[in-house]
């Protein structure tokens, strides 16, 4: 009786989480389309639903745990500090407003009681990392005043503090969770709206057709797959998950090694954060900062995102010629293009999502437009056709989906509120200030804080935090500010393939049982253009298009050529045959390094040691010809 009421008391709660999402996603697609909340009621009302789905998903998973008793009562105190923390901000906000920097006790309780439980949540759906250095900034608001030198500040009481992080525009309900409520919730749907009409069978069927047709075909077809599943969602972990669980098998079933094989899932993967449209959501939070439209980050992303998968695909054509793998050979080639009949018109919601975006549309109608074009569209074919019950899915997933990141984005709003208040961002200038003659430098420290706090948090949280202690300063010393801004968002994210905490390694690594730390270093060496790029489009900024027509099209092709370049020498190969001599690899790999840097100076220098490396080798290779016939002459 006891596991019955149990099952039916699990089954309560989902059909309520179910609703609460439905609803959930419903008022954010409705204030997105009408805009009738204001921003300074949607923000608490949004951490709100995030806070009681977050609660509702843990209380379905607790048949699932040890001590029930203690996690009920852990959640009833969580929502209990939820709702009441927002209560103020959401019911006397006009009060507030007109006692602006008048501090109160229900202010302080409020804020209090609201932080507690944004930690409490961070700590569970995104991992302790940011939740502790959260509070390892709220430690630096209170005690600071006793640090010496440019880290010291002149004190606050936590009363102030409180304030600060509650009413203030850059605390708890600035930036970070205003694109959480307007734009991430939104995205989120329309990505399981995709999902659902059946789009990700056509990306299978795709990444299935490479690997029937190419050398290496089944590492080539996880890189296709994950681009393009990258298009849609934006998490690396996720998308390894996804698609990894079936093309590691194959790789290794081809003959790519375990280590390989995962290493190329979770760096494939990861480069969903870079590619556009969706470009996960620190993208979103950048248009924001930046005050420039979503499609100017969509556009700026495309040529450093051809060339990292440029760069992976090589590598894999590179080691599959080395090791003799070729295509995939047990597929029925007819059902996969049949497959990609069938589902090819799923794409066009997302194509339209593209196109309308360039053509200059606001971001929140694109994407309004591409959810309801889906179910549309996917009735034309049986197999596609959406139900009532995929529709209402696909918005209450998409809201339960966004619980993780509205949690980061609550939490990153306490840090920046933190840098903010007591000047803590001056700081950190200053000391990239001692290195203004010496901009690498500072380019340097900037990617280390990156890819340090990238190491435990989402990228999102990563790069809200690293751009607001940084990028002034960066872009004070003459970069471009979307330069500065694409640095920081890249090392951000790809701190998920950077040992020795690199979480898409280590997840592709779960899956193809192999040394998560051997795998985490052939995703970093696959990786290695996301790694270089950075720091040639923040001084050329032609690989991000930000200059002429002219220029734009002369930097693509020679940076196409020298990421061939760069990957033949680190993976001592050089067309169609072994390249084994060291001095010839450097050469090649500084050559591909110059072409990838745009200016026509630096494109010569590329272009001649190209040919000083092919004629050296078409020599030397004659001459151990015409040693081999000697010596079998002397024979």
């Amino acid at each position: 009786m006891g596991a019955v009421t149990e099952k039916t008391w699990v089954k309560v709660l989902s059909g309520i989480t179910m609703a609460v999402a439905f609803m959930g996603g419903m008022l954010h697609i409705y204030n997105s389309a009408f805009g009738t909340i204001s921003a300074f009621q949607m923000r608490p009302i949004h951490v709100g639903i995030v806070g009681l789905l977050a609660v509702l998903m843990d209380m379905v998973s607790l048949k699932d745990k040890k001590h029930k008793a203690v996690h009920i009562v852990l959640n009833g105190l969580v929502l209990f500090c939820v709702l009441a923390g927002i209560s103020e901000l959401l019911f006397h906000y006009s009060e507030i407003a007109q006692n602006a920097g008048l501090t109160s006790d229900r202010i302080t309780i409020c804020s209090t009681l609201l932080v507690i439980s944004i930690l409490y949540l961070t700590s569970r759906k995104v991992g302790k990392a940011l939740a502790i250095v959260a509070v390892v900034f709220m430690a630096y608001a209170l005690l600071g005043q006793y640090l010496p030198g440019i880290l010291g500040h002149r004190g606050y009481s936590y009363s102030r503090i409180m304030y600060f992080l509650y009413v203030n525009g850059n605390g708890i309900f600035g930036v970070p969770i205003d694109t959480s409520a307007r734009y991430l919730v939104l995205f989120m749907i329309m990505g399981e709206f995709i999902e659902l009409s059946g789009t990700s069978k056509l990306f299978m069927a795709v990444a299935d057709y490479v690997s029937s047709k190419l050398r290496g075909g089944a590492a080539k077809s996880s890189v296709v797959a994950s681009a393009l599943f990258g298009c849609i969602s934006g998490t690396p972990i996720a998308n390894v998950m996804v698609t990894g669980s079936f093309t590691i098998p194959m790789m290794k079933k081809s003959g790519f090694e375990d280590d390989f094989a995962a290493g190329v899932e979770a760096t494939a993967s990861t480069g969903g954060l870079i590619m556009p449209p969706m470009m996960g959501a620190g993208a979103f939070v950048m248009a924001e900062l930046l005050g420039i439209s979503y499609g100017a980050i969509m556009a700026a992303a495309v040529i450093p995102a051809i060339l990292y998968y440029f760069s992976i695909y090589l590598s894999i054509d590179f080691y599959a010629f080395k090791h003799k793998i070729g295509r995939v050979e047990d597929t029925n080639l007819e059902e996969i293009k049949s497959n990609i009949k069938r589902y090819a018109h799923t794409i066009l919601p997302l194509v339209f999502f593209i196109v309308s975006v360039i053509a200059g549309y606001s971001v929140f109608r694109s994407a309004i437009i591409c959810i309801v074009m889906t179910p549309v569209i996917a009735a034309f074919r049986k197999e596609t056709r959406m139900t009532v019950k995929m529709v209402v899915d696909g918005i209450a997933g998409g809201m339960k989906s966004s619980v993780s990141l509205g949690a980061a984005c609550a939490c990153a709003g306490i840090i920046v509120g933190i840098v903010s208040l007591t000047g803590f961002g001056f700081s950190f200038a200053e000391l990239l200030r001692l290195f203004g003659n010496v901009p690498i430098v500072a380019l340097i420290i900037t990617m280390l804080v990156c890819l340090i706090m990238g190491m435990g948090m989402p990228a999102v949280a990563s790069y809200m935090i690293t751009a607001t202690i940084a990028a002034p300063t960066l872009i004070e010393m003459g970069f471009l500010p979307i330069a500065v801004h694409m640095f920081v968002f890249y090392f951000s994210g790809f701190s998920s393939v950077t040992p020795p905490v690199a979480l898409a390694s280590y997840a592709a690594a779960g899956i193809a049982r192999s040394n998560p730390m051997k795998t985490g270093w052939q995703a970093f060496k696959l990786a290695i253009v996301a790694f270089l790029a950075p720091y040639f489009f923040v001084f050329s900024p032609a690989l991000i298009a930000q200059t002429g027509g002219f220029e734009l099209l002369t930097t693509v092709p020679f940076a196409l050529i020298g990421t061939y370049a760069f990957i033949c020498g680190m993976r001592a190969y050089f067309w169609g045959r072994d390249l084994n001599n060291k001095g010839l690899r450097a050469v090649i790999m500084a050559g591909g390094l110059l072409m990838i840097i745009p200016g026509m100076a630096t494109d010569i220098i590329g272009v001649g040691l190209l040919v000083i490396v092919y004629m050296t080798e078409c020599i030397m290779r004659k001459r151990r010809s015409e040693y081999g016939k000697e010596n079998i002459g002397g024979i």
